[in-house]
């Protein structure tokens, strides 16, 4: 995906916390930990054995339907 406005970490647990736009800026994985950024700050780290999945979200795209 080029651009994302929102990272959603959902846990095996079912419990899901969601960064939306303006709130993060970067992401990274370093092989243990899902590490939520902005501006250059950790905000978030997230155990990644304890991690369902990361899904990153455009939610302002818009369909294309052609006529």
């Amino acid at each position: 995906m080029e651009y994302a406005d929102t990272i959603e970490i959902t846990f095996k647990s079912g419990e899901t916390i969601a960064y939306k736009e303006g709130e993060w800026d970067d992401y990274a994985y370093d092989g243990k930990a899902v590490i939520v950024k902005q501006k250059g700050a950790w905000i978030g780290i997230y155990n990644f054995d304890h991690v369902f999945s990361v899904e990153l979200k455009n939610t302002k795209a818009v369909d294309y339907v052609p006529l």
